[in-house]
């Protein structure tokens, strides 16, 4: 069992936890991981389907492992203002804004835990995008991670609620391994 850190309290990151754990398959010491034909989107909230992104690890050589999105929902296509499906995690912004959540799905990926993590997503404009995410591991045999599910939860902000708020980083804390009970 892990615990949210309290940025992420959010009822649908806690249910998206919950469900991804109920999944886990029996195994050496119930430490197997859920794989994908353990989930079931029509399990899940109908709400956060939109929210929902699902992740193909793609082994790498020289340039390391790369992230192809399998499942993107419609609120991060509309965010990203195009259909990101098939396409590279990196390949969808510069290289500073897509690092971060590189290294957050490589620390999925590396320690076969569920990783948080919050920051900005640039417009352009005033405005700012404060998107909070949560990723999870699965691994079809159940130790070997290579998909990851994720659930983002964006919320425009102003540079003066940012201030206000205590989020002077505009880029927000680095990837949180989970906590486990």
């Amino acid at each position: 069992m892990y615990r949210l850190p309290p940025a992420a309290m959010a009822s649908e990151f806690r249910g998206l936890l919950d469900y991804w754990q109920s999944r886990h398959p029996a195994g050496a010491g119930g430490s197997c991981l859920p794989g994908r034909q353990h989930v079931d989107p029509a399990d899940l909230p109908a709400r956060q389907l939109s929210q929902l992104l699902l992740f193909d690890v793609v082994p790498g050589a020289a340039a390391g492992r790369r992230f192809r999105f399998r499942v993107a929902g419609t609120a991060f296509a509309a965010l990203a203002g195009r259909d990101v499906t098939g396409l590279h995690y990196d390949e969808i912004g510069s290289p500073d804004r897509v690092a971060p959540v590189v290294a957050a799905l490589n620390l999925i990926v590396d320690r076969a835990a569920p990783v948080f993590l919050e920051g900005r997503l640039t417009l352009p404009s005033e405005d700012y995008f404060w998107v909070r995410r949560l990723g999870l591991p699965l691994a079809q045999d159940g130790r070997h991670v290579d998909m990851v599910l994720a659930l983002w939860l964006a919320e425009r902000r102003s540079l003066a609620d940012l201030a206000r708020d205590g989020l002077a980083e505009p880029d927000g804390a680095g990837p949180q391994l989970l906590e486990r009970l």
